[in-house]
């Protein structure tokens, strides 16, 4: 008998209903990413916090989110896209309700893990569930918007907690999650049609999800705690060292599994793999330098937290209006696809180069503004280029599998792209500021010191002007390290060589992956 709900047909008013679900939920858990920064100060305030503390409610989420996409988008293949992404949703609201009724900022932290963990679930399944519903033809289209609404809410949350911290209170900015997760929650049920990887057993590979939560997590943690606890601590030299290894021992357990988690022999695709790691620098450039942008403007330049979160509509107007037509150009572009990409990076690292000029003189127009032009360009082309890149290169039924590894390629790049910079230019106040002050008393160059490294305003007087030259010299030098990685970002794109036209080389299925009578894997691809 036949099922009495039987999941929406793909129909010309489904998809586009699809990809609405869709980017509601995306537009939410994205905003989630970078909201929290404006409001550190009330939190901390709030909660009786150090700000050191009060971080943690953004390292917190992003490290979940970092660590647990891939898995997430290979359990979609294997229960079900629409099903897993519901229980994502459902955790995420939850979490935020949480949230905003926290009474100490470790109830808060620990409900922000919680509230990565639903983001988690929810991210890859966006990117796979609309590969499943949106044709070839249209799938550069849909990915356009989608990558649209991902860039737009990571810049427009700063804006969006702004407005709320200074017009109502800090808890709204999880709170407001509630109403707009429950609409989500009735579109996905109704509108989104189930897809899996048909092939794919029911068996779970727990160890080896176990291996590789444990592996990304050792690195996240270590590189988190680098820049606080330094990075010659033995916790932080463990997971620099003992993350990797785990990691090197989730690839060779996996490629003796019968039913892996993760079939790395995936990875031997170019296209792929470079389109991930183009992802991994371009995010360790843009978005890990994002949050001390904020803090620049806020505390030097002086801008409140709304005038903070404003100033990057240049930027957010800019992806809001090309990302769309980047995916279609992107879709006819074919083989050249890397162009594009490479393009978009570059002009990122144009952004860096301009940023490299930077003086105690600089405002707002002058400094800050051509760079967000060229950035908001930039993230335009790169975030569909990527995305179209990764999931037109391998086939639709690992569609889970393909989008969780490039969300765990993008958030790894964000959270290594703050422990650097944040490392880089705490180094640099630490040697730069003594040697400027070394006529001053301790007591005021330990001052100063703390306030340059917290980005706190500095007032006036001699003591002022020479952390303010040292701040902007710092914030120079981390200017030359994304003009770095964004480089690297432009060579790696230039490996992507896959025409998104051409059917993708099927790789044989999970289920395949049997032994033979002697009991060694059946080769295969």
């Amino acid at each position: 008998m036949a099922s009495q709900n039987p999941p929406p047909r793909i129909t010309a008013a489904n998809k586009w209903l699809t990809l609405a679900a869709v980017c509601l939920g995306l537009g939410m858990l994205m905003i989630d990413t970078f909201v929290v920064n404006v409001a550190l100060p009330s939190i901390a305030s709030d909660l009786n916090a150090g700000l050191s503390q009060a971080e943690w409610t953004v390292s917190g989420y992003v490290l979940v989110l970092a660590v647990l996409p891939l898995a997430m988008g290979r359990l979609g293949d294997i229960f079900g896209r629409r099903r897993l992404y519901i229980v994502g949703l459902v955790v995420f609201v939850l979490a935020s309700a949480g949230s905003g009724a926290a009474q100490s900022i470790e109830q808060l932290i620990g409900l922000r893990l919680l509230q990565g963990a639903g983001a988690a679930i929810m991210m890859p399944l966006t990117l796979s569930i609309l590969t499943n519903a949106f044709p070839p033809a249209q799938r550069g289209l849909a990915i356009g918007l989608w990558g649209g609404v991902s860039g737009l809410g990571l810049i427009a949350g700063p804006i969006l907690g702004g407005v709320i911290v200074e017009s109502i209170d800090w808890r709204w900015i999880f709170l407001v999650n509630i109403p707009v997760g429950v609409v989500g929650i009735a579109m996905a049920i109704r509108f989104i049609r189930e897809s899996a990887d048909p092939n794919a057993p029911r068996a779970v590979d727990w160890p080896g999800a176990v291996l590789l939560a444990g592996g990304l997590s050792a690195i996240m943690l270590a590189i988190t705690l680098g820049s606080s606890r330094g990075w010659a601590d033995p916790f932080v030299l463990a997971g620099l060292f003992g993350g990797p290894a785990i990691l090197a021992a989730f690839w060779a357990f996996e490629l003796r599994r019968t039913y892996p988690l993760v079939d790395v022999r995936l990875f031997r695709n170019r296209t792929f793999t470079m389109a991930c790691v183009t992802a991994f620098l371009f995010s360790a450039a843009v978005f890990g330098s994002q949050p001390f942008t904020s803090l620049f403007m806020q505390n030097y330049l002086g801008f409140s937290p709304l005038q903070g979160g404003l100033a990057f509509v240049p930027a957010t107007a800019l992806v809001a209006v090309l990302q769309p037509f980047s995916g279609i150009i992107g879709q006819r572009m074919g083989h050249r696809l890397r162009l594009l990409m490479g393009g978009g990076a570059l002009a990122v690292a144009a952004s860096f180069v301009y940023l490299l000029f930077l003086d105690t003189e600089s405002g707002y127009t002058d400094g800050l503004l051509p760079t967000f032009i060229l950035r908001g360009f930039g993230i335009a082309l790169v975030i569909s280029t990527s995305s179209l890149a990764v999931m037109s290169s391998i086939p639709m039924a690992k569609a889970g599998f393909a989008s969780g590894t490039l969300t765990m390629f993008r958030q790894t790049g964000t959270a290594v792209g703050v422990a650097i910079m944040g490392a880089v230019f705490v180094h640099h106040i630490d040697t730069d500021l003594p040697s400027r002050l070394h006529a001053s008393d301790p007591a005021t160059q330990m001052q100063a010191q703390a306030a340059a490294e917290h980005f706190v305003p500095l007032g006036e007087g001699a003591v002022a002007d020479a952390a303010r030259e040292s701040i902007v010299e710092g914030f120079v030098l981390l200017a030359g390290l994304g003009l770095g990685l964004s480089l690297l970002a432009v060579t790696a794109a230039a490996f992507v060589r896959h025409r998104i036209d051409e059917e993708p080389v099927a790789v044989p299925p999970s289920a395949s992956l049997s032994r033979d009578p002697a009991g060694a894997p059946v080769a295969g691809g």
